[in-house]
């Protein structure tokens, strides 16, 4: 077989599953889950550490010569391995997603950082990062970015994988979501030890370094509805379920989008360490500009919010809150009642041990449950953020099935 032929051939497997009744039986309670109906939990993985693994396991390995083959070929190998070994709820759009390449002038800032890469193949790299915003003048010198589509690229974007799947699959484009995400950007650039000792020695200094961040992400909402790019058909918001009856899909081909018609997630995860009283002041009055202008919102990722959530309901649109096991999940699920979606994030520490542990998943889980059906609030297990499975991805799948069990016990 030539290149052609063998990734042909793999996408024939990936429109099977694409175009699969549980496909479609899924999305159905992707969007009732997110109508805060109570549905069977969805339980995810993602941000697995491939590169620990993937050299070992034929069926991740790319068979195509032509290396111009390999990232499509990955992408769907990684679909289809995780489908089949530790898929849980998660599942692939009908069609081929075709990204939209983009332009931009950029903002003029440059990390400087000292890294160190882990030795396993995982994606994590620790930073040490040095002060590029240290003072007013610097800040001054942030530029908006300007954006543009790079119709050249796309056009062959939309080329090349019709010669792929083309009589196999439909394709068209898949257009970009919002991530406002301030408070992993800002560190970078300033350091994360400086960002919380100004928020105490210079608070005047960090409200300007907001204010300029918040500008960049609404001119970026001005444009990406400018050029009609939003992506109305997501299936996932950063690993959670994100396909939903109160944002219509629409077809950037023939409708305008807004900011109105897609989801937007923000977090601030080195304000685990703040007071509500801090973060209300530094971001979540930031955030509120952002998400007013959005459908709807999502907002945290490892920081726990447990005693954040009164704060959280200025959103009215607010959707879905990160809980994470280092917040109590007994006084999250009382203050989120069925009023937003818990999206718990399982702890990976239980899957990075060399050997598997079902009891600790079972005890998280139960625990879960019980805190979120005493409350009637709508639940999803997400383990992310997985630095390690121990080379083995068995944990993953050993994690999945542990999971499904406890939630066979109280769901339909």
């Amino acid at each position: 077989m030539n290149d052609l032929d063998i990734i042909r051939e793999l996408a024939k497997q990936y429109a099977d599953e694409a175009l699969s009744q549980r496909g479609k039986d899924i999305l159905k309670r992707y969007r009732d889950h997110n109508s805060r109906q109570i549905v069977r939990p969805p339980v995810l993985v993602f941000e697995v550490p491939w590169g620990e693994f993937s050299s070992g396991e034929e069926e991740l390995r790319c068979k195509c010569e032509d290396k111009k083959y390999h990232g499509i070929e990955y992408e769907m190998r990684a679909a289809l391995y995780q489908l089949k070994y530790f898929g849980g709820d998660y599942i692939v759009h009908p069609y081929y997603r075709v990204g939209i390449p983009l332009n931009s002038t950029g903002t003029g800032l440059r990390v400087k950082e000292k890294t160190i890469a882990a030795e396993t193949g995982t994606y994590i790299i620790s930073h040490e990062y040095d002060d590029v915003l240290a003072d007013e003048e610097a800040v001054a010198k942030i530029q908006l970015p300007q954006f543009s589509i790079n119709e050249q690229a796309l056009a062959g974007r939309l080329e090349f994988v019709d010669t792929i799947f083309s009589g196999i699959m439909p394709y068209k484009k898949a257009g970009l979501g919002f991530y406002f995400a301030s408070w992993d950007e800002i560190p970078r650039f300033h350091g994360v030890d400086n960002c919380l000792e100004d928020l105490y020695d210079r608070p005047e200094f960090v409200h300007i370094l907001m204010e300029k961040f918040t500008q960049i992400h609404e001119t970026t909402i001005d444009q990406y509805e400018k050029l009609n790019i939003l992506d109305t058909d997501p299936y996932y918001l950063h690993c959670t379920p994100a396909a939903t009856y109160d944002l219509p899909v629409k077809d950037m081909d023939k409708e305008k989008i807004t900011a109105k018609d897609v989801w937007a997630r923000a977090m601030a995860q080195i304000f685990a360490v703040v007071s509500p009283e801090m973060h209300e002041e530094f971001d979540f009055q930031y955030t509120k500009r952002l998400f007013d202008r959005c459908g709807l919102a999502y907002y945290g990722c490892c920081e726990p919010l447990d005693n954040k959530i009164d704060n959280l309901r200025q959103y009215k649109n607010l959707r879905r809150i990160s809980i994470t096991p280092w917040a109590n999940i007994d006084v999250a699920a009382e203050k989120i009642g069925n009023d937003y979606i818990c999206s718990y994030k399982s702890n990976p520490a239980f899957v990075s041990q060399k050997t598997f542990d079902p009891a600790p998943v079972i005890e998280e889980t139960e625990h879960v449950i019980a805190a979120c059906k005493k409350n009637n609030t709508p639940v999803e297990f997400i383990i992310k953020d997985i630095s390690t499975v121990h080379k083995n991805p068995n944990h993953l799948k050993m994690w999945t099935e542990t999971v499904n069990k406890v939630i066979d016990k109280h769901y339909n």
